[in-house]
């Protein structure tokens, strides 16, 4: 289990009787062959507040300009004829994920990694808290339970920790938020704050903020299964450009890279917003080996007005390791679990496992963090370039 403190160092030791062949890792970059089972996943911005992890591959919003106006207005007429139908206005995808941002006026509520294609038919697996000036990401990893959060995308004050220290001392602990009366423009969940607004005016039906009793005993807060941090590492250094997380006793970073590109006109422009997904293992010593790291993904940033990038994991890289330092993660519990199971198979349990949302969740809190930096530098930059002329 994850705890993600600072002082953490766990030993990693493979497994027995498991034969893993390394791949070779240079400091610049080097890719598994291409024949080895990856997977691609397309960050698209679907709106200011969320973003589409999708492996489906969308034309309007690949063109640097973005999709056309008629476009625009074709896509939202077919969601409305899917609303009107009452079917999900996206596809659901259990292979894409979702990212939002829920907005409520007067709070920082944290992000949220959903599990499918929409929040409205996802599963929520990850909040993000975010630290100040990139320097921390707190990733609180959700149990499966149904419910957990509101149509407003925020833990309900149902699940709010009791106490308010807990919250400081015990990141397991959930903040939960309540539903006002009132709300501003741009909040998400109006409908929902509307509903529980009439419930509370005609007392029919159950009003979120308020606890339900079952034998006596009041509904008990739900809490995270586990926490794992994403920190920037060195800031200050050559080597700005590096975020580490540790899970299930692995160390992982996300560093950048000069070895992927855009091939697009002016993606040399991109160069430095690239990164590369790396797990550093522990070496014996009597093997002195230089090379103790495997990559296990890249992030190749993208020209196009709304799309951020494309994430790509080298899904059978990953499966080694797992095989080699975690097999506990894909054990199977059900009969027949001595068989054999396919690569295929194990790399699609592996594909719905904790890491890899892990692996999604970390990758959206750096590419964030690395277009906030830029854009701030940039900010920076011109302001002393009119100062000077100013002067």
């Amino acid at each position: 289990m994850a705890t993600g403190t600072a002082t953490n160092t766990t030993s990693i030791t493979p497994a027995e009787g498991v034969v893993v062949t390394r791949l070779p890792m240079e400091d610049d970059l080097e890719l598994p062959p291409s024949t080895e089972t990856k997977s691609i996943f397309h960050i698209y911005e679907k709106h200011k507040c969320h973003k589409s992890i999708t492996p489906v591959l969308d034309p309007t919003l690949e063109r640097r300009s973005g999709p056309t106006i008629k476009e625009q207005k074709t896509t939202r007429k077919e969601k409305k004829e899917r609303q009107d139908a009452g079917v999900p206005s996206v596809e659901q995808d259990d292979n894409a994920f979702f990212f939002h941002r829920p907005y409520l006026a007067f709070h920082v509520p944290p992000h949220v990694l959903y599990t499918g294609s929409s929040k409205y038919t996802a599963q929520p697996a990850i909040l993000i808290h975010e630290g100040c000036f990139w320097k921390e990401y707190r990733l609180q990893l959700l149990p499966s339970t149904l419910g957990i959060l509101d149509p407003r995308g925020v833990v309900p004050w149902r699940y709010n920790a009791v106490d308010k220290n807990a919250l400081k001392h015990d990141y397991h602990k959930l903040k939960g938020y309540k539903v006002r009366t009132w709300s501003l423009w741009g909040e998400t969940g109006k409908e929902y704050v509307r509903s529980v607004k009439n419930i509370r005016k005609t007392g029919e039906g159950r009003d979120p903020d308020v606890n339900t009793m079952t034998d006596g005993k009041s509904e008990e807060p739900a809490t995270a299964e586990e926490v794992v941090y994403l920190r920037w590492k060195n800031p200050l250094s050559r080597h700005t450009r590096c975020y580490h997380f540790q899970y299930a006793g692995i160390d992982f970073f996300w560093k950048g890279t000069g070895t992927t590109k855009e091939t697009r006109t002016c993606g040399a422009l991109l160069r430095f917003n690239h990164l590369k997904l790396v797990a550093r293992l522990a070496v014996a010593e009597e093997k002195k080996e230089r090379r103790d790291e495997v990559c296990l993904g890249v992030y190749t940033s993208s020209v196009a007005s709304r799309k951020s990038g494309t994430l790509e994991f080298f899904d059978a890289a990953i499966l080694r390791l797992v095989d080699e330092y975690a097999p506990e993660m894909l054990l199977r519990s059900e009969e027949g679990a001595e068989e054999e199971e396919a690569e295929s198979t194990r790399i699609l349990r592996m594909k719905r496992s904790r890491l890899y949302q892990v692996f999604v969740a970390t990758a959206m809190c750096m590419i964030k963090s690395e277009k906030e930096k830029r854009h701030t530098l940039l900010d920076l930059l011109v302001n002393v370039a009119e100062g000077g002329a100013g002067g």
